[in-house]
């Protein structure tokens, strides 16, 4: 397949190595600089105990978008609205895969003609430098159709799975994001806040009892069992315990997080914000360490 990936952030480092094994792949990246380093070096994949491999895949910016039988969007939900005018502008052809955090970005995907779909990432990985990722957990790319037919979904399946870098579709896209959304409403705000990384949130009590907290307002907004979701999130903050989440990455770099389209989308669906008050804390500590990061 011609695949397009849109952000060279550590998920889109990571889908480049990968898909460059079995597919054309061309990587779209904002800066200049990042473009001339892949240029000159491809791009660099570490893993665990085994040799870094190295993979040359063909790179442009973002504003020169080509069309491909497929389009991977990588880059967090502040981009979404950026890629999402250049995608209109291009009006490609092919099937659009949306691999965001959180659900900020669903009203603003809808607008577009192409097939859409969307996935959750189970991965793990940390960007060394712009040519450089490393794999730090590995699990499922899974997806779901959002607006294209599911028999192309899993002819696209079909055409990317590699045992090496498995997916999975699955079949319906709402319980899918809110699934990995719940997740991320616990993990990434108490990892940031606290600067720890994932396996803190089973192995330190204190933050353990205020994750419990989280956990119980996400599943009662989201519709899902309390017990089924808290299992959810100690079995991904154990997978990948060494992991760095993203927010906590953003916050370490004074970046703008993901906060609005996870804990802020949880409080935008209730109808009494005040009921879901750790959701609330968490919410608006991120958005005080964000201000403070502007200020640094």
């Amino acid at each position: 397949m011609n695949i397009g990936i849109i952000g060279g952030g550590s998920l889109g480092l990571l889908l480049s190595s990968y898909l460059a094994n079995n597919h054309n792949v061309t990587l779209y990246v904002r800066r200049i600089s990042q473009l001339e380093n892949i240029q000159a070096n491809g791009i660099t994949l570490q893993l665990e105990e085994e040799p870094e491999r190295n993979f040359d895949v063909n790179v442009e910016l973002v504003n020169h978008l080509q069309h491909h039988d497929a389009f991977f969007i990588t880059v967090k939900q502040p981009q979404i609205t950026d890629v999402i005018e250049q995608l209109r502008a291009v009006n490609p052809a092919g099937s659009i895969i949306f691999l965001q955090n959180g659900m900020g970005h669903i009203e603003k995907i809808s607008t577009l003609q192409s097939p859409v779909y969307v996935g959750a990432v189970e991965h793990g990985a940390s960007r060394i430098s712009d040519n450089e990722v490393k794999h730090l957990g590995f699990g499922t790319i899974k997806l779901a159709s959002f607006s294209g037919e599911i028999d192309d979904l899993i002819q696209l399946e079909k055409a990317l799975h590699d045992d090496t870098f498995p997916f999975e579709v699955m079949h319906d896209w709402e319980v899918l994001l809110k699934s990995k959304l719940l997740i991320n409403a616990v993990i990434n705000p108490l990892t940031a806040l606290f600067n720890v990384p994932n396996g803190s949130i089973v192995d330190n009590e204190y933050i353990t009892r205020i994750a419990k907290k989280l956990t119980r307002e996400a599943a009662s907004v989201l519709h899902f069992s309390e017990e089924e979701a808290w299992e959810n999130v100690k079995r991904v903050a154990r997978n990948t315990s060494e992991n760095t989440s993203s927010m906590r990455a953003d916050i370490l770099q004074n970046r703008e997080t993901e906060i609005e389209a996870i804990s802020g989308y949880l409080l935008g669906v209730v109808d009494e914000p005040e009921r879901i008050p750790y959701t609330m804390f968490a919410y608006e500590s991120i958005l005080a360490l964000q201000e403070r990061g502007k200020l640094i």
